[in-house]
């Protein structure tokens, strides 16, 4: 292992004592709630960009890749939670990143994020949906029925079937779709539109939309932008 070198050795110092201490020195820390903490602050120090650098870590500090794994998960809940607005934002990313993959009539999404992927499973449970990530906690694999009730869920209540269809109309190419936009006059039919698109251009369809294009319209559901 490479020798750890601190960026900000004093801020590193300053926050550790400032947890450690919080409750007096050591108070209600177990050697986990230890680990965790300099977890964070090796992170925050900006020697690890989690989750791309998880065998760096496992090589570094001589942990297995699921240790690791639970150690970034408690790290997000305890000192890096970011509301649903973030979560949104960073679920586009992944679409955007193209992680992910059709299988027959499911969809599966390459999670990283451990915290994502909690609002990803919470936003299934509220439509009354599955998941499946059993051979692999990174992906998720849902059904292109669950996934439109997904974003039924989260679409912007201010994004009006005209704004849709305006939106759509515009992102979509070579007038696709044209005469079902023109005749639907609800979003989860619209919404569904967009998944059989988004279903197209994974599978590489001749003719389906370019990820980016589906990254906009994804963010137009989400936040009317």
């Amino acid at each position: 292992m490479d020798k750890l070198k601190i960026v900000d050795p004093g801020k590193f110092c300053e926050t550790f004592l400032a947890e450690y201490c919080k409750n007096g020195l050591g108070v209600g820390f177990t050697k986990r709630d230890l680990d965790v903490l300099i977890f964070y602050l090796l992170l925050k120090d900006g020697r690890y960009n989690m989750p791309a650098d998880v065998y760096k870590v496992c090589r570094d500090l001589k942990l297995s890749e699921t240790k690791v794994r639970n150690l970034y998960q408690d790290v997000q809940l305890r000192y890096n939670q970011y509301d649903e607005k973030i979560a949104k934002n960073k679920f586009i990313e992944v679409v955007k990143s193209e992680s992910v993959e059709l299988r027959g009539n499911k969809l599966t999404f390459i999670i990283r994020d451990p915290l994502l992927r909690q609002y990803f499973e919470e936003w299934v449970a509220k439509v009354n949906g599955f998941t499946d990530s059993s051979f692999n906690r990174n992906l998720v694999t849902l059904s292109t029925t669950t996934f439109n009730n997904i974003l039924n869920l989260l679409v912007d209540s201010e994004c009006s079937v005209e704004d849709i269809k305006n939106k759509m109309k515009e992102i979509f190419e070579d007038h696709k779709y044209e005469e079902e936009i023109k005749s639907t006059n609800d979003k989860p039919t619209l919404i569904g539109l967009f998944v059989e698109e988004l279903c197209k251009t994974v599978a590489k369809k001749a003719g389906s939309m370019s990820f980016e294009g589906l990254t906009m319209l994804l963010k137009y559901f989400f936040f009317k932008q």
